[in-house]
Protein backbone atom coordinates (compact mmCIF):
# COMPACT_ATOMS: atom_id res chain seq x y z
CA UNK A 1 0.00 0.00 0.00
CA UNK A 2 1.39 3.01 -0.93
CA UNK A 3 1.03 6.35 1.47
CA UNK A 4 2.04 10.06 0.89
CA UNK A 5 3.60 12.13 3.59
CA UNK A 6 3.49 15.84 3.86
CA UNK A 7 6.12 16.41 6.70
CA UNK A 8 9.57 15.43 7.40
CA UNK A 9 11.60 15.88 10.34
CA UNK A 10 8.28 17.85 10.87
CA UNK A 11 8.21 20.09 8.22
CA UNK A 12 5.92 20.40 5.36
CA UNK A 13 7.63 19.01 2.47
CA UNK A 14 6.03 19.46 -1.27
CA UNK A 15 5.54 17.30 -3.44
CA UNK A 16 4.59 14.95 -0.58
CA UNK A 17 7.10 11.64 0.09
CA UNK A 18 5.81 8.08 -0.80
CA UNK A 19 6.31 5.48 1.07
CA UNK A 20 4.99 1.85 1.19
CA UNK A 21 3.26 -0.08 4.09
CA UNK A 22 4.26 -3.78 3.18
CA UNK A 23 4.00 -7.00 5.34
CA UNK A 24 7.73 -7.69 6.37
CA UNK A 25 10.12 -10.30 5.99
CA UNK A 26 12.16 -12.51 8.45
CA UNK A 27 15.07 -11.47 6.30
CA UNK A 28 14.58 -8.19 7.52
CA UNK A 29 13.64 -8.23 10.95
CA UNK A 30 17.28 -7.12 11.87
CA UNK A 31 16.25 -3.62 10.30
CA UNK A 32 12.89 -3.74 12.90
CA UNK A 33 15.47 -4.76 15.55
CA UNK A 34 17.56 -1.54 14.75
CA UNK A 35 14.80 0.97 14.25
CA UNK A 36 13.79 -0.24 17.73
CA UNK A 37 16.82 0.30 19.39
CA UNK A 38 17.32 3.42 17.32
CA UNK A 39 14.06 5.31 18.68
CA UNK A 40 14.28 3.79 22.11
CA UNK A 41 17.65 5.51 22.52
CA UNK A 42 16.02 8.78 21.75
CA UNK A 43 13.48 8.77 23.78
CA UNK A 44 13.45 10.95 26.74
CA UNK A 45 12.65 7.99 28.92
CA UNK A 46 13.56 4.75 27.12
CA UNK A 47 11.25 3.33 29.68
CA UNK A 48 8.18 4.60 28.19
CA UNK A 49 8.98 1.52 26.02
CA UNK A 50 9.98 -2.43 26.66
CA UNK A 51 12.76 -3.45 24.19
CA UNK A 52 12.57 -6.80 22.31
CA UNK A 53 14.98 -9.13 21.39
CA UNK A 54 16.29 -9.34 18.08
CA UNK A 55 15.01 -13.54 18.34
CA UNK A 56 11.41 -12.67 19.67
CA UNK A 57 10.81 -10.02 16.34
CA UNK A 58 11.98 -12.79 13.99
CA UNK A 59 9.58 -15.22 15.40
CA UNK A 60 7.10 -12.65 15.23
CA UNK A 61 7.70 -11.43 11.77
CA UNK A 62 7.75 -15.00 10.71
CA UNK A 63 4.92 -16.32 13.09
CA UNK A 64 2.53 -12.92 13.17
CA UNK A 65 2.42 -10.07 11.35
CA UNK A 66 4.58 -6.99 10.72
CA UNK A 67 3.78 -4.15 8.42
CA UNK A 68 6.98 -1.87 7.86
CA UNK A 69 6.65 1.43 6.59
CA UNK A 70 9.59 1.62 3.75
CA UNK A 71 10.96 4.53 1.73
CA UNK A 72 12.98 2.24 -0.52
CA UNK A 73 15.64 0.51 1.41
CA UNK A 74 14.76 2.29 4.50
CA UNK A 75 12.34 1.31 7.40
CA UNK A 76 11.02 4.39 8.75
CA UNK A 77 8.41 2.68 10.97
CA UNK A 78 7.01 -0.70 11.52
CA UNK A 79 3.82 -2.16 13.75
CA UNK A 80 3.82 -5.80 14.93
CA UNK A 81 0.45 -7.96 15.91
CA UNK A 82 0.84 -11.22 17.82
CA UNK A 83 -1.85 -13.66 17.33
CA UNK A 84 -1.62 -15.01 21.00
CA UNK A 85 -4.74 -17.52 20.86
CA UNK A 86 -5.01 -18.81 24.61
CA UNK A 87 -1.29 -17.80 25.73
CA UNK A 88 -1.07 -15.86 28.57
CA UNK A 89 0.72 -13.10 26.74
CA UNK A 90 -2.02 -12.41 25.41
CA UNK A 91 -3.27 -8.79 26.32
CA UNK A 92 -7.04 -10.59 26.48
CA UNK A 93 -5.46 -11.96 29.35
CA UNK A 94 -5.23 -8.68 31.30
CA UNK A 95 -8.91 -7.33 30.60
CA UNK A 96 -11.04 -10.23 32.47
CA UNK A 97 -12.23 -11.66 28.83
CA UNK A 98 -12.56 -14.89 29.10
CA UNK A 99 -10.40 -17.24 28.31
CA UNK A 100 -12.52 -18.77 26.01
CA UNK A 101 -12.56 -15.61 23.66
CA UNK A 102 -8.54 -14.87 23.73
CA UNK A 103 -8.02 -16.86 20.12
CA UNK A 104 -10.81 -13.96 18.54
CA UNK A 105 -8.41 -11.80 20.38
CA UNK A 106 -4.91 -9.83 18.39
CA UNK A 107 -2.10 -7.80 20.17
CA UNK A 108 -1.01 -4.32 19.20
CA UNK A 109 2.38 -5.33 20.67
CA UNK A 110 4.98 -2.29 19.26
CA UNK A 111 4.59 0.30 16.87
CA UNK A 112 7.63 2.65 16.05
CA UNK A 113 7.74 5.39 13.95
CA UNK A 114 11.11 7.21 13.39
CA UNK A 115 11.38 10.70 14.41
CA UNK A 116 11.81 11.84 10.83
CA UNK A 117 8.46 10.39 9.77
CA UNK A 118 5.81 11.38 12.58
CA UNK A 119 3.31 12.90 12.47
CA UNK A 120 1.88 11.58 9.37
CA UNK A 121 -1.01 9.43 11.13
CA UNK A 122 1.76 6.40 10.32
CA UNK A 123 0.77 4.43 13.39
CA UNK A 124 -2.63 4.57 12.16
CA UNK A 125 -2.24 3.95 8.31
CA UNK A 126 -0.08 0.90 9.20
CA UNK A 127 -2.67 -0.44 11.44
CA UNK A 128 -5.45 0.00 8.55
CA UNK A 129 -2.61 -1.98 6.57
CA UNK A 130 -2.58 -4.70 8.67
CA UNK A 131 -6.58 -5.34 9.04
CA UNK A 132 -7.24 -7.38 6.13
CA UNK A 133 -3.87 -9.88 7.17
CA UNK A 134 -5.76 -10.71 10.27
CA UNK A 135 -7.19 -14.16 10.20
CA UNK A 136 -10.63 -13.66 9.76
CA UNK A 137 -11.60 -15.50 13.51
CA UNK A 138 -9.41 -12.17 14.92
CA UNK A 139 -12.48 -9.91 16.49
CA UNK A 140 -10.68 -7.41 18.80
CA UNK A 141 -7.33 -6.44 19.38
CA UNK A 142 -5.55 -5.44 22.74
CA UNK A 143 -2.61 -2.82 23.05
CA UNK A 144 -0.75 -1.31 26.34
CA UNK A 145 0.80 1.99 25.96
CA UNK A 146 2.75 3.76 28.38
CA UNK A 147 0.89 6.68 30.13
CA UNK A 148 3.66 9.15 29.93
CA UNK A 149 3.87 8.37 26.21
CA UNK A 150 1.31 10.91 24.88
CA UNK A 151 2.37 10.45 21.38
CA UNK A 152 1.52 7.02 21.31
CA UNK A 153 -1.51 6.75 23.35
CA UNK A 154 -3.28 9.59 21.17
CA UNK A 155 -2.45 7.68 17.83
CA UNK A 156 -4.80 4.49 19.82
CA UNK A 157 -6.97 6.82 20.67
CA UNK A 158 -7.53 8.17 17.23
CA UNK A 159 -7.04 4.56 15.95
CA UNK A 160 -10.20 3.49 17.58
CA UNK A 161 -9.03 2.08 20.84
CA UNK A 162 -10.18 2.74 24.33
CA UNK A 163 -8.21 2.66 27.72
CA UNK A 164 -9.39 -0.51 29.43
CA UNK A 165 -7.70 -0.46 32.85
CA UNK A 166 -4.09 1.01 34.26
CA UNK A 167 -1.46 -1.25 35.81
CA UNK A 168 1.84 -2.83 36.31
CA UNK A 169 3.50 -5.03 33.36
CA UNK A 170 6.80 -6.15 31.83
CA UNK A 171 8.38 -6.08 35.36
CA UNK A 172 6.70 -3.31 36.62
CA UNK A 173 6.56 -0.77 34.06
CA UNK A 174 3.10 1.17 34.49
CA UNK A 175 1.03 0.86 31.46
CA UNK A 176 -2.28 1.78 30.19
CA UNK A 177 -4.37 -1.79 28.39
CA UNK A 178 -6.37 -0.73 25.52
CA UNK A 179 -8.78 -2.41 23.64
CA UNK A 180 -10.47 -2.13 20.22
CA UNK A 181 -13.08 -4.37 18.81
CA UNK A 182 -13.32 -4.93 15.14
Amino acid sequence: MEVFLHKICGQPVQPPVSMQLRRCTPEQAPAVYALQNEVRAAMPDPEQFVPDTLENITAYVRNDLCIGAWQGSRLGGYLIVRFCGRSAHNYAAFMDVPRTEWEHWANADSAIVHADFRGNGLQRLMLEAALPLFPKKITHIGATVSPQNQYSLHNALASGFAIVSRREMYGGHDRYLLAKEL
